[in-house]
């Protein structure tokens, strides 16, 4: 059979308008669906963190989340006004780290909270909090962790960035990559865009002596 290569680029490397669910992200994305049930715990019940890797879909979450329930996504330097609150029921902080204002961050998170309203909260790694107020909050949330991905993960993310741009690969191919890539979104497209480019520069078909060399992999 024939096959067809196509160059990846950053943009279109990784469609996050296709979720892959496995048992990794599962606790995770049922949350997102079956909102408001089990969202939160007390006293904090009606916030969630959502802890995960960089480009393991943390941001479609949310904004499934957004569409589903009509979130406001909060800016770094937003502050909630009486207006905003009184027009939204859930908000969203999208990517916590310690660029935030952690004074703001814990304004917005009391208002959110004491006027009744649902708030997500997404982050790659909770950072060091020095406010004692916020740091208190966000221990106390309900967290929920996407893990590093399985093998059925990787199998289907590997299938999906090649078959985006009608790439065919065969079983063998497939079981090698899950053996050999590393458990992280960010480095699995990373190589999957490079095996690609190489075979289409090479005018090669994907094979596991073609990975080899596309990848550095001295046998």
């Amino acid at each position: 059979m024939q096959q067809t290569t196509f160059s990846f680029s950053s943009s279109n490397a990784y469609d996050p308008t296709e979720y892959i669910e496995s048992a990794s992200n599962s606790f995770a994305y049922n949350a997102i669906i079956n909102w408001p049930s089990g969202w939160g715990t007390e006293p904090y019940g009606r916030t969630l963190i959502i802890q995960a890797a960089k480009s393991s879909g943390k941001t479609f979450l949310a904004k499934k989340w957004a569409a589903k329930s009509g979130a406001l996504f909060i800016e770094k330097t937003q502050a909630l006004t009486e207006c905003l609150l009184a027009n939204h029921q859930t908000f969203i902080i999208d990517g916590f780290d310690n660029s935030w204002n952690e004074e703001q961050v814990l304004h917005n998170f009391n208002a959110i909270h004491e006027n009744g309203k649902y708030l997500l909260i997404t982050t790659t790694k909770i950072p060091v909090i020095k406010l004692p107020d916020l740091a208190s909050r966000i221990n106390a949330s309900n967290k929920l962790k996407i893990a590093l991905p399985d093998d059925e993960l990787i199998k289907m993310l590997i299938f999906k960035l090649f078959s985006n741009h009608s790439v065919v690969i065969s079983q063998e191919v497939l079981h090698y990559l899950i053996k050999i890539l590393p458990r992280e979104f960010p480095e699995i497209i990373s190589s999957v865009a490079k095996i690609n480019k190489f075979a289409m520069q090479n005018k090669r078909k994907i094979t596991v002596p073609l990975i080899k060399i596309a990848l550095g992999i001295i046998s």
